[in-house]
């Protein structure tokens, strides 16, 4: 009986078992407590257009907003929406013959995040990565007038002329893409609050012209 206790304790995949259920016995508690917590961020930033998208447009800025849920302490399942605007460089712009124009480019993806160090940690670095629905507006346009009638006040109202800017082309199309980066969280007010900053490469796929590239850089604060 001891001989057959002796081998069952001394097989290798025993073992090997035996310590997953210790490791997994000691860090259930401390996983317990992230499982299921919601998260949110906001931020903003710039636009680096990069590849030959950097000769169709210029820098330009970006606004993000992303939330999900913790399915581990070191796993966040995300959604984000960004927005990135970046106006249309001199050269294209004279051969269209207009003064202003620029692409607008919003995005909607599913992208987990995996965190490089623990919640308690002061600075917490995480890889993110995403796919999912890009849409793309193109337009140009020059200022004009437009005769409009103004209030104000006890002036009463009374036809004005204001400035405006007259879109005179545009297009617009809907493609999947991706994106994949890095940032760093730097948490405060006992961890609940950490602001981040971010880089992220994002390709647009296209069809019959070159895919649309550029890194947005974000910074903001995450709840």
């Amino acid at each position: 009986m001891r001989k057959a206790v002796s081998r069952f304790l001394g097989n290798p995949f025993v073992r090997f078992g035996s310590a997953a259920v210790l490791l997994l016995a000691f860090s259930f508690p401390a996983s317990a407590q992230s499982i299921g917590h919601a998260n949110f961020s906001a931020g903003g930033g710039f636009t680096e257009p990069i590849y030959s998208t950097g000769s169709e447009v210029n820098t330009g800025w970006n606004v993000d907003f992303r939330g999900g849920v913790a399915i581990h302490h070191m796993f966040d399942a995300d959604l984000d929406f960004s927005y990135a605007d970046m106006g249309l460089t001199n050269s294209v712009l004279a051969q269209y013959g207009e003064p202003n124009g620029g692409v607008g480019i919003w995005s909607l993806t599913f992208n987990p995040v995996v965190h490089l160090a623990p919640r308690e940690a002061k600075v917490r670095p995480y890889i993110t990565a995403g796919y999912g629905l890009y849409h793309m507006n193109f337009s140009v346009s020059h200022p004009t007038a437009v005769q409009t009638i103004f209030c104000y006040g006890f002036f009463g109202c009374y036809p004005a002329i204001v400035g405006a800017n007259e879109v005179v082309a545009s297009n617009s199309t809907y493609r999947s893409g991706f994106n994949g980066g890095l940032g760093v969280d730097f948490p405060i007010a006992g961890g609940g609050v950490a602001f981040f900053a971010e880089a992220r490469y994002s390709q647009m796929f296209m069809s019959g012209v070159p895919d649309v590239k550029f890194i947005p850089v974000t910074f903001g604060i995450r709840f």
